[in-house]
């Protein structure tokens, strides 16, 4: 087992110097951005530094974990968790705009809440539209009532 680790470690640290090197142009274009909003600097700063440590770091540890196997199927029902949170924040204008009604009260973007929460609670007042009634369908063939059974009760 200390082999893996070893390998995995030397493998993660490559696999960081290569993206920090493919994230550079990224980050001279958004150096830009910078450059407009001085007094946000430090959220630019760690954004980028996060954007690199993520594209460097979960594809080897994600390989270590299938390796590991213990707990890996609690470990990837948490980490789709996490993916779907993450997803609700990062396209919740874009949710927004195309999968509910303007009269909805359940919008997307709203930290610690999934997309399928928000697609349940939406399917559930009938504020979806037609692109959001597709992609909960979707997701019914795959789990059926999904977004349903994903309504967690708002505080």
């Amino acid at each position: 087992m200390k082999t893996v680790k070893f390998i995995f470690t030397v493998m993660a640290l490559l696999w960081l110097l290569i993206t920090t090197l493919v994230m550079l142009p990224i980050a001279i274009v958004l150096l830009l951005a910078l450059l407009k909003s001085k007094k946000h600097y430090a959220e630019w700063i760690l954004f980028l530094f996060a954007s690199i440590a993520a594209l460097g770091i979960y594809p080897i540890s994600f390989c270590y974990r299938i390796i590991k196997w213990k707990g890996f199927l609690n470990y990837l029902r948490q980490l789709s968790l996490s993916i779907d949170i993450s997803g609700n924040i990062v396209a919740g204008e874009l949710l927004n705009d195309n999968f509910i009604t303007s009269n909805s009260k359940h919008k997307f973007g709203v930290v610690q809440e999934t997309i399928s929460d928000n697609l349940g609670e939406n399917e559930r007042d009938e504020t979806l539209s037609v692109f959001g009634k597709r992609f909960t369908n979707l997701l019914g063939v795959i789990d059926f009532n999904h977004a349903q059974k994903s309504i967690v009760a708002d505080k």
